[in-house]
């Protein structure tokens, strides 16, 4: 009796712990745009990363390899924001990006967005921000 009570007791200790690792970020990613530069050989995507019941959602730019899938899970690597508490509306208007060569894109967004990730450069491409 007292090995099953010990065993009940560790899966419920395992459950419990694995649950608040889920509460604290493990959140998964929603495509919103993807823009290829003109050589179709790097792609810049910005997802929605929905977080955890702790963690707020962001948007995430990364710079890819033209051929390279979404990925529903990984984080960005180039820029990231979130709505810094509701003074901004996070939603895919606020952030925009063009190409303005093959190894420079600019990224625009909303100034009242709060910046975490912010790289200038990253596996050859230039990042050029402008906030609007």
């Amino acid at each position: 009796m007292k090995k099953i009570i010990g065993l009940l007791s560790i899966f419920t200790l395992i459950t419990i712990i694995s649950s608040c690792f889920s509460l604290l970020g493990d959140g998964s990613n929603t495509l919103v745009k993807e823009s290829a530069n003109n050589k179709h050989s790097k792609k810049a995507v910005l997802f929605l990363r929905e977080a955890g019941a702790t963690v707020a959602n962001s948007y995430q730019v990364s710079i890819t390899d033209y051929k390279t899938e979404f990925d529903t899970v990984a984080v960005g690597n180039v820029f990231t924001v979130d709505d810094d508490h509701d003074k901004a509306i996070l939603d895919p208007k606020a952030i925009s990006f063009s190409w303005l060569a093959n190894d420079t894109i600019e990224i625009s967004y909303n100034k009242n967005l709060r910046t975490f990730i912010q790289e200038k450069n990253i596996d050859g491409i230039t990042i050029v921000y402008k906030v609007k």
